[in-house]
């Protein structure tokens, strides 16, 4: 029989490829590389044993990798064993009884999500609203708004509905091993896809773009001089480059993301209401990401008793 390895790769390609979307696809090919890079895969199909995964999960644990990097795997051989299973190319799943590492015992720590302070805002805002980036204008879009970096890339004028002041997520750019940029016709989820309102200052500044537009069809946020949308590495490039004349940490797109939420949260929004422009499953998601800003409710729980 074929090695693991060999087998959840064509497994992957014959029914996983037209089955999740693109980008979901490019996740699972991830922790598939990773999984080739030990003993695991060299097994034959046949022969893995319960042993032999929990060890696999241990090793990983011993190896500093996140908590989330563990359970992708986890994931992949456990959707890969219920189909040999239901295929009856094994008699039983090897994963039904591994015992996944609780949170303190992974030595990598889960990550509570920065966000910029309102001076720190302040400051890159400055540097920002020159215009003189199209990717300026999207990270401010982002940051008004709450948008994934490839929901802000994905834009056309057509998303827009300027008559309710508020634009229509539907879509997502997808980064290619290549590095390389495509357009995907569905957000990340369903949930992804909803309609949220614009700011003021977002208002303004799909206005001032409007007025040098073309087509209604075309992309909000191209490359100068072409009608190419604009890169994740030119945003990454440009967003280094604004952190460090604005003089404020570099953290990532997704920082902006989740500035968005915590200014939403210090004005009073309600978990159900940042849920649904965050285009969260559930509250429960967005409450377990957010729940550094929400804390343990005491006070909440005080006045009920009180």
């Amino acid at each position: 029989m074929r090695a693991l390895g060999v087998a959840i790769k064509e497994w992957m390609e014959v029914y996983k490829r037209n089955e999740i979307k693109e980008a979901s696809y490019l996740r699972l090919e991830t922790s598939y590389q990773l999984m080739l890079k030990y003993s695991i895969s060299n097994i034959a199909t046949a022969n893995v044993t319960t042993l032999d995964v929990q060890r696999y999960i241990n090793k990983l644990v011993e190896q500093g990798y996140a908590r989330t990097t563990i359970l992708k795997q986890y994931r992949l051989l456990t959707a890969y064993f219920t189909y040999a299973t239901r295929e009856q190319i094994i008699d039983y799943s090897p994963v039904l009884s591994v015992a996944m590492p609780k949170e303190d015992a992974v030595l990598k720590k889960k990550k509570v999500p920065e966000a910029y302070t309102v001076p720190q805002q302040k400051k890159l805002m400055a540097v920002l609203s020159s215009g003189e980036r199209p990717e300026y204008d999207a990270m401010i879009l982002m940051l008004e708004s709450g948008m994934r970096v490839g929901e802000a890339l994905a834009l056309t004028w057509n998303d827009i509905n300027w008559n309710r002041r508020a634009v229509t997520i539907s879509k997502t750019v997808i980064r290619e091993r290549d590095g390389t940029c495509k357009v995907q016709a569905s957000p990340k989820s369903e949930s992804s896809n909803r309609t949220i309102p614009l700011s003021t200052r977002a208002y303004a500044l799909l206005e001032r773009r409007y007025a040098e537009a073309g087509d209604d069809d075309e992309p909000i946020f191209t490359a100068p001089g072409t009608r190419d949308i604009v890169t994740y590495n030119a945003m990454k490039y440009y967003g280094v480059k604004a952190c460090k004349q604005a003089g404020v940490p570099y953290y990532g797109m997704h920082v902006f993301r989740h500035t968005f939420a915590t200014n939403c949260y210090h004005k009073g929004c309600d978990v159900k209401l940042l849920s649904k422009m965050l285009g969260h499953a559930s509250a429960a998601i967005t409450y377990n990401v957010y729940i550094h800003l929400y804390g343990d409710a005491l006070e909440d729980m005080r006045g009920i008793v009180s």
